[in-house]
């Protein structure tokens, strides 16, 4: 769990803008469009199993890998943890990552939680597989990724914690069992 607080603003929408930019343009313009890429990140307020299911279903049908960040609700600041959909020959592929920076000015990089996979993204904008780094790197390189997705972040919030740049916003509500 990693807390993204910017100092009230609302930490989602930044999140989903900063971290495919961080993987395919590290050194770019922290606005530029993102262009073609392989991966849709969303973030998802309460149960994993809800999200898992909705975004599990689109990236199957889609062929298109997503990550998910998750929150406990609305409010809080605190990024549980992230989920990785990626679509496979057997299946989908699914699993918590944490981003990870290896030094200053590399493209970010997912690293599986348990430590057995890695992902990057290519000039393409492809999510592929890649070595996972040595534990050594993997240990400061996570802890450089989230400090410099914060600093991305509150560099695409404005002073009175508005999100300028364009996003989607969806609510899905779970449905009534009652209703008829």
């Amino acid at each position: 769990m990693i807390d993204l607080n910017l100092g009230g603003a609302c930490p989602r929408r930044p999140l989903t803008y900063a971290l495919a930019r961080a993987m395919k343009y590290p050194n770019a313009p922290i606005d530029v469009p993102l262009g073609d890429c392989d991966l849709g990140v969303v973030a998802s307020n309460g149960s994993m199993a809800e999200g898992i299911e909705v975004l599990g279903d689109v990236a199957l049908r889609s062929g298109r890998s997503w990550l998910m960040a998750r929150f406990a609700d609305d409010i809080t600041t605190e990024c549980r943890d992230l989920v990785l959909l990626r679509p496979v020959d057997e299946g989908i592929l699914i699993g918590t990552v944490e981003p990870c920076l290896l030094r200053p000015g590399a493209p970010m990089i997912l690293v599986s939680t348990d430590r057995t996979r890695a992902f990057e993204m290519t000039a393409a904008g492809q999510l592929v597989d890649r070595p996972v780094p040595r534990p050594a790197q993997v240990s400061g390189g996570t802890a450089r990724a989230w400090d410099e997705l914060i600093r991305r972040m509150r560099l695409l919030t404005t002073a009175s914690g508005q999100f300028p740049h364009q996003s989607w916003e969806i609510h899905l509500m779970p449905l009534d069992a009652n209703a008829h």
